[in-house]
């Protein structure tokens, strides 16, 4: 029976039920709460290249010999159309509503100020799929370490940085990111190789990502169309 995954943002119940699987789950080596969940997406809808879902599921729970056993169907179909509602809303957002987007941010042990450091985390495990990203300008180069610099365990105080707010920078960051990538994307997608035709899915064809998913509730949202 054909369905269809929403669009609209996760509710709170959502992020809950996610948030309990990874923790029954967690090997050590998998992404372990909402906010590496929601960095390691960003950087997946990012990158210089399509991330097919057979490369970033396992990347997900820390590889292929890491994936967890499901004891029903039910949960781990429910788990997974999660991730990917909020795979396309993250798309959304970054290629439609950049002045709304907002990146799900931990909150510091003062319970006033947010931490950056896990949803840095999770996008540059997003980051390690796709090694095109040393090839970025300096200018983006800079944005990237702004986010890379986020996951030492460093003081930072002492950085020209240090007064900045640590989730707008962030979160200037990603966006630039996305706009830099989505734009060789479509550049390349504009300018095939001498000698080949390009790949076109139609909107309602399985997408060639591999995800089972139609085309236009996957990959077709991330290159703006």
């Amino acid at each position: 029976m054909a369905y269809t995954i929403s669009n609209k943002p996760l509710n709170h119940d959502d992020f809950v039920f996610i948030q309990d699987q990874l923790e029954n789950r967690s090997t050590g080596a998998s992404i372990t709460g909402v906010s590496e969940m929601d960095g390691f997406f960003a950087a997946v809808m990012s990158c210089p290249r399509i991330i097919p879902f057979d490369s970033w599921y396992p990347a997900f729970w820390g590889g292929s010999g890491w994936l967890p056993k499901w004891s029903s169907e039910q949960d781990f179909q429910c788990f997974f159309d999660l991730l990917v509602q909020h795979m396309n809303q993250i798309a959304m957002m970054l290629t439609d509503h950049p002045d709304e987007y907002s990146p799900i941010f931990n909150l510091a042990e003062d319970d006033e100020t947010l931490d950056v450091v896990a949803w840095c985390h999770g996008y540059e495990r997003g980051v390690a799929l796709d090694g095109g990203w040393h090839e970025l300008p300096e200018e983006q180069g800079l944005m990237h370490a702004l986010i890379a610099m986020k996951t030492l365990d460093e003081d930072d105080s002492d950085s020209p940085l240090a007064a900045q707010d640590p989730a707008q920078m962030i979160r200037y960051a990603a966006l630039a990111l996305h706009d830099y990538w989505t734009e060789q994307r479509l550049a390349e997608d504009e300018e095939p190789a001498p000698g080949r035709l390009p790949v076109k899915a139609g909107r309602n064809d399985p997408c060639p990502c591999g995800s089972s998913r139609k085309y236009k509730q996957c990959c077709l949202q991330t290159v703006g169309t």
